[in-house]
């Protein structure tokens, strides 16, 4: 399945090690900000293009105004 030598991580697995959202790898993925394959119709990320670094930080996934922690732009400093 994989290449020898090379380490691979399900979708869900690199999701849990960068704390953030299946959908946000794959926007990783597809911006070539991690590198990946798909392997029968499954995202497989290589492990080592995860690095501390990747997290995405809350204004990745804010809504426009919001605060990035509700993201309701509720401007209550939630």
């Amino acid at each position: 399945m994989c290449e020898p030598g090379i380490d691979f991580v399900p979708l869900t697995e690199a999701a849990q090690l960068l704390d953030t959202t299946e959908v946000r790898v794959v926007t990783m993925l597809e911006n070539n900000e991690l590198q990946g394959k798909m392997v029968a119709n499954a995202w497989q990320v290589d492990r080592t293009s995860i690095t501390p670094g990747d997290r995405p930080k809350s204004a990745d996934i804010a809504s426009p105004g919001g605060c990035g922690i509700c993201g309701s732009g509720c401007g209550g400093g939630c």
